[in-house]
């Protein structure tokens, strides 16, 4: 199985993943045939692209922290609690379903300690608010899990990254959605979003005040600098500090109508290079080693021009993975093997 851009994919092309809406519905079947009216549709949703089976890579298998079920629920779950926010619905019921469902994800975060982040979030711009909440989550709940967090705050910490921007539920709809970057006027209305989220979380559950705080310090920074109380260091909540880092990754890692997504190196770079000032260092260390930038599955280019798929990642050696020549089929251990030492990758494609 390997990831290929949507505007890469050629009628014919066999899907090896099912694909999902936010609501829960299926779009595609795994293991049928791509046609040209499924890709114009892929590209209308704004989907960055999908996972395809073919004979170089039909023996690549994505090995998933949280299975494909559980994101699915997670998902559907937090766009219907969104949408009830903004209609002021009856949210009783979707707090046991929110405990369930994270109950879920934290489960399969811990099952296996050894693995590694290593996948390419599969989802589409237009329904990109509640696919981001499922990936931070995710993302947030393995930081949380290698830095051996308590299962109480591990699952607070889940919680409060699904339900981090519901406040912005109360933000004009078309600064949501604007194909360019704010204005300074409009970027204050937007701040308000973690306080108004961590109001209403407050008015309408019941969940531990670590879920709340969570929620509201999201966006400050390690050094003070951020919003909306200026905290620095310590005084922000650990669970806030492992937020920021998660909901900056997938934020910068995804496509917005203004750019396209940066390449999860360079990810690891802005936010390794910002330690001790947006980030803390702790959660950077666990980060930089936990998140693989060349995921299994993706296709890559070569210093020497070759293009391969990435077949295995090597713990704390996040940049020299295991990679398979598309046009041989030959496999290159950019960590062991002698002879590449001086072969490096030069770009993902995405």
């Amino acid at each position: 199985m390997r990831f290929i851009p949507t505007e890469q994919l050629i009628p014919g092309m066999i899907l090896g993943q099912d694909l999902f809406d936010a609501t829960g519905m299926k779009l595609l079947t795994k293991q049928s045939a791509i046609t040209r009216e499924n890709i114009n549709y892929l590209d209308y949703l704004g989907t960055a692209g999908v996972y395809i089976d073919d004979e170089i890579s039909k023996d690549i298998a994505l090995r998933q922290i949280v299975s494909p079920e559980v994101k699915n629920e997670a998902v559907a779950l937090i766009q219907d609690v969104f949408s009830k926010t903004e209609d002021d619905d009856m949210l009783q019921p979707e707090e046991r379903l929110i405990r369930l469902v994270v109950e879920n994800v934290v489960g399969d975060v811990l099952a296996d300690e050894n693995v590694m982040y290593n996948m390419i979030d599969i989802k589409t711009f237009n329904d990109y608010t509640y696919f981001h909440s499922m990936n931070v989550g995710v993302l947030a709940g393995i930081l949380g899990a290698k830095m051996d967090l308590p299962d109480e705050e591990l699952t607070d910490l889940v919680t409060a990254a699904f339900l981090h921007d519901i406040g912005k539920v109360f933000v004009s709809k078309d600064l949501l959605h604007v194909d360019r970057r704010l204005s300074p006027r409009e970027q204050e209305e937007m701040k308000a979003h973690s306080q108004l989220g961590y109001e209403y979380l407050q008015k309408k559950f019941s969940f531990s005040d670590r879920v709340y705080q969570t929620v509201y310090q999201h966006h400050e920074w390690y050094n003070g600098q951020g919003y909306p109380n200026h905290c620095k260091g310590k005084e922000l909540i650990r669970n806030a500090r492992i937020l920021r880092a998660a909901d900056q990754y997938d934020t910068m890692t995804s496509k917005m109508p203004y750019r396209p997504p940066y390449q999860p190196a360079d990810v690891m770079e802005y936010i390794m290079a910002r330690t001790g000032m947006e980030f803390d260092p702790q959660v950077v260390e666990v980060m930089s080693s936990q998140f693989c930038i060349y995921p299994i599955g993706s296709e890559v280019v070569l210093s020497d021009g070759r293009h391969a798929i990435v077949v295995e990642n090597h713990l704390g050696f996040i940049g020299r993975p295991t990679v398979r020549l598309v046009d041989t089929g030959e496999e290159i251990n950019l960590r062991g093997d002698r002879g590449a030492y001086n072969i490096t990758i030069t770009q993902l494609l995405v």
